[in-house]
Parts: structure tokens; C-alpha cells; sequence
């Protein structure tokens, strides 16, 4: 029976994905929009996926991993902007804001986000891969649960460092493999469903995304050679990441102590040397 599980395993060749299946997925899947009750783009919408951010990641956290007010009057990148949300910060903070998306959808949703707060930003569709601005443009360059999705991370963030300049700011979110989602809950999974892990990974992000990578901060910190002063830490753990059943029943920060050692979501922040 188990033989037979594992035969049934789909194993995704993550080596022949593209930019453009990337981009078919997240056009027809805008972030966090399963759930949401509101229009699409209308002032309802962005509160309530703002509650649903802020609820993994409160704004007083928010505040101190992107260091908002740090940027007044200088310019920040999003690659992968989204909807909007961190841009937003940084912009009525005094930023001037750039933000990238592969998608139409992350952008027109960016656009009309600024419209309800009447802030101003700059807004392009673009691969990470190959991010259409000059050399040392930008004094932070942030990138939060995006450059795991693209065909080629390292030459994302190859690009991020080249539009940085000398001793800015990089600001990245990835999903961690030394988490208790990966190492404990997707491999039970696994076993139960005859998905592969990486196929569950896939999958959390929604059925049918072409990519998901999960990374050791070992492997991070080796993708992040050329950057100085790097700097890592781990969070966003969920009660039904180690209680598999039931969970829904419980608090769902039971475990908060144990998020920074094997939390989800893989943070390291960076400059590019001087």
C-alpha cells in the first residue's frame, strides 16, 4: 500500500518552469483573494486583506523588519509588489516608491490601492529576472514570499543587487525549509495524501502554482554571497503546523515561542557593500 502511495507521488520538475507559467498562475490567483468577501480593488477589499497581513504580521513588526521611516525622501523597490501593502508603508512614510509585479492584475490592484490613499507611486509590470531600471537606482529594494516563485532565484536577486546602490537596503521573505510546515506537516501529509513535498509546497500558494521554494538559511546565506551584513531570523508559526487535527479548535498562536526556530516564513535583511 505504501509502495503504491508512492508511486502515485507527483514530483514537479521545477527546472522547466517559466516566467510565463509564473505569471498565468498569479494572474488568475491575486494574492489572498480566495476568502475575501469584497470587490476586487474596492477600499473594503484592501482593509480586510490588510487585517488578514496584520494578523500574521502585526504593524509594529512590519514597521521594524522594513524600517519605514528610515526612507523618507529616498527611493524603494518592491520586486513583486503585489497589492500594495508594504509600498503603501513606505510611501506615507515619504518614500518615493517603485514597484515591480509580473503580473497586470499585482498592478492595477498597486494603482488603485494608492488612489484610495491618494499617494503616489510608480508602477511597473517586470520579471524579477530582469528588473528594467539602471544601475544603483535604489537605496532599498525589498521582496516579501515572491523570489521563491520565480523561475530563477538567483538571478532575481543578482538583479536586486545590481539596481541597488552602494549600501542599500535589501529586505527579503522566504519560505523555510528547517520549518515545522516542511519538516513535520507536509512530510505527514505526504504519506497520507501521495503528494509529493514539493507538489504541497506548490500548493500553498493555491493548486496549480508552478513554484515554490523552500530555503535553509544555510542556502539563503550562500544565494546572498555578494551582500554585506546579513542578517537572519524566522517566524509565522500556526498551531495546525504541529497539530494536524483539531487544530481549529485551538488558539492559533499556541505555539508563538517555538516561531523563531521553526516558523514558516524565512526573513534576512542585507546591504550591498559600500
Amino acid at each position: 500500500m505504501v509502495k503504491g502511495m508512492l508511486d502515485r507521488k507527483v514530483r514537479p520538475d521545477l527546472s522547466q518552469v517559466t516566467s510565463e507559467d509564473v505569471k498565468s498562475f498569479w494572474e488568475s490567483n491575486p494574492l489572498c483573494v480566495n476568502g475575501n468577501p469584497y470587490e476586487l480593488g474596492t477600499r473594503e477589499f484592501f482593509e480586510f486583506f490588510n487585517a488578514q497581513r496584520e494578523d500574521i504580521e502585526p504593524i509594529s513588526y512590519s514597521y521594524a523588519l522594513h524600517e519605514y521611516k528610515a526612507f523618507n525622501g529616498k527611493k524603494v523597490l518592491d520586486v513583486g509588489c503585489g497589492n500594495g501593502y508594504v509600498l503603501s508603508k513606505y510611501a506615507i512614510e515619504g518614500a518615493e516608491v517603485y514597484g515591480i509585479d509580473i503580473t497586470q492584475q499585482g498592478i492595477d490592484l498597486c494603482r488603485q490601492r494608492f488612489l484610495h490613499l491618494d499617494l503616489k507611486g510608480d508602477f511597473r509590470v517586470a520579471d524579477a529576472q530582469e528588473i528594467p531600471f539602471p544601475d544603483n537606482t535604489f537605496d532599498c529594494v525589498c521582496s516579501m514570499g515572491v523570489l521563491h516563485h520565480v523561475p530563477d532565484t538567483q538571478k532575481a536577486l543578482d538583479e536586486i543587487y545590481r539596481v541597488l546602490k552602494p549600501g542599500g537596503r535589501l529586505i527579503v521573505m522566504f519560505y523555510h525549509r528547517n520549518s515545522a510546515k516542511y519538516r513535520f506537516k507536509y512530510r505527514v501529509w505526504s504519506w497520507f495524501t501521495g503528494k509529493s513535498m514539493q507538489q504541497l509546497v506548490n500548493e500553498f500558494d493555491g493548486v496549480g502554482n508552478p513554484k515554490g521554494t523552500v530555503f535553509s538559511r544555510t542556502e539563503l546565506r550562500k544565494m546572498l554571497h555578494r551582500f554585506a551584513e546579513v542578517k537572519m531570523h524566522v517566524g509565522y508559526l500556526e498551531t495546525r503546523d504541529l497539530i494536524l487535527r483539531g487544530a481549529r479548535y485551538l488558539p492559533t498562536n499556541l505555539f508563538k515561542p517555538l516561531a523563531p526556530l521553526i516558523g514558516w516564513n524565512l526573513y534576512a535583511k542585507a546591504r550591498k557593500p559600500l
